[in-house]
């Protein structure tokens, strides 16, 4: 990737509609912060004045009166996946892994349906949770720092002096979510607590999602209210809601089952394979929301629809392509795939194109940048 172009195949429209991050697609509307109110407590010397405990309140359905948007699903699992790639306008940014082990973010340009002229923007740094906001490039740092960065690789700046678990743009508010666990809200050069004790926190204008550092378990508070329900009743890795439903992985003594709870009506349904880790999920080229799961023993992955995945067994769900992989971005129909060993160690990225065809960038060809 780093010596030849690579063909996007994508005409000037579609490359319009892809550009720039948190935009409207596929005619969902942008996503708007959750109301939210201010805690009375003075704000304490060093930091944000800790947030009101919320009102715990019994499971009670609907809990959503109309399904998410796919450009909310999007974002969910774009969340979920650390996102590390961006197409603005004619530029993809990206994350790159070079032949010493190193990270950086750089840019490509889009000149003619190819990438040409690689730049390195930002050295050391993985640049997980990237968007993009009024031309400057947000993400956390090598040491889990909020930065950002002008889009031509200026002005690099700290916005949070404090190591994070996760960054979020949700309408004109940036979420961050400290390594102590607690959520924050950056606005007009403010910081808000909005909740503590979390180990994950997806904001949305439904509301905050999140699991409990206590015992794993997902929650939906409401900042409004400050009313919070418990939505499951074991630990759950990455949960994401597509349509009305809340897909996720329940942490059990065999391993991680995938477990969906319909959040409109209450139903439940739970895979009776247990799985090594936490499934991936993606977007096929039919539009088709889809999960991807490490069969135990590792070395092979297997595909399945998300619709499809509680009515047949594991084994007949598809093989997948060689070498294992998980999704780090996705703005359909792109994506980009992280290439990974089979000791889940990595080995690249990869462009995986409308068409199906992936265009890696591998790290053994990458050496490093002086």
């Amino acid at each position: 990737m780093k010596s030849k172009g690579v063909a996007l195949l994508l005409c000037a429209a579609l490359l319009f509609t892809l550009a720039g991050c948190g935009a409207p697609r596929n005619g969902g509307a942008p996503t708007a912060p959750p109301e939210t109110t201010r805690t009375s407590s003075p704000e304490p010397e060093g930091g944000p004045a800790l947030p009101a405990p919320p009102e715990s309140v019994p499971l009670s359905f609907p809990l959503l009166t109309s399904p998410f948007s796919e450009a909310e699903t999007e974002e969910m699992i774009n969340h979920n996946a650390r996102r590390c790639a961006l197409i603005v306008v004619n530029y993809y940014y990206c994350q790159c892994l070079y032949a010493d082990g190193s990270r950086a973010l750089v840019r490509y340009e889009i000149v003619d349906s190819y990438l040409r002229d690689r730049t390195r923007l930002v050295a050391d740094c993985p640049a997980d949770f990237l968007f993009e906001r009024d031309r400057r490039l947000y993400y956390l740092g090598a040491d889990g720092r909020p930065e950002s960065v002008g889009v031509d690789g200026d002005d690099r700046r700290i916005e949070l002096d404090a190591p994070c678990l996760s960054l979020q743009l949700c309408g004109d508010t940036l979420y961050c979510l400290g390594a102590d666990g607690l959520l924050l809200a950056l606005r007009g050069g403010e910081t808000e607590a909005l909740l503590s004790g979390c180990s994950w926190a997806f904001v949305s204008a439904r509301g905050i999602f999140y699991t409990a550092a206590s015992d794993g378990r997902a929650h939906l508070f409401y900042p409004g209210s400050r009313t919070d329900v418990t939505l499951t009743a074991a630990s759950a890795e990455t949960p994401t809601v597509i349509g009305t439903t809340l897909c996720y992985a329940s942490v059990e003594a065999d391993g991680r089952h995938l477990c969906a709870l319909d959040l409109a009506s209450g139903a439940e349904r739970r895979t009776d394979a247990a799985f090594p880790a936490a499934p991936d999920f993606f977007r096929s080229a039919d539009g088709e929301f889809r999960l991807r799961v490490m069969l135990p023993g590792g070395g092979e992955q297997r595909v399945v629809s998300c619709a499809a995945a509680f009515d047949s067994p594991a084994s007949d769900w598809k093989t997948e392509e060689s070498p294992l992989r998980r999704c780090r971005y996705l703005e359909y129909p792109l994506r980009t795939d992280e290439l990974l060993a089979a000791d889940g160690s990595s080995l690249g990225f990869a462009l995986v194109l409308p068409d199906g065809r992936s265009y890696p960038s591998l790290a053994a060809d990458n050496p490093p940048e002086k």
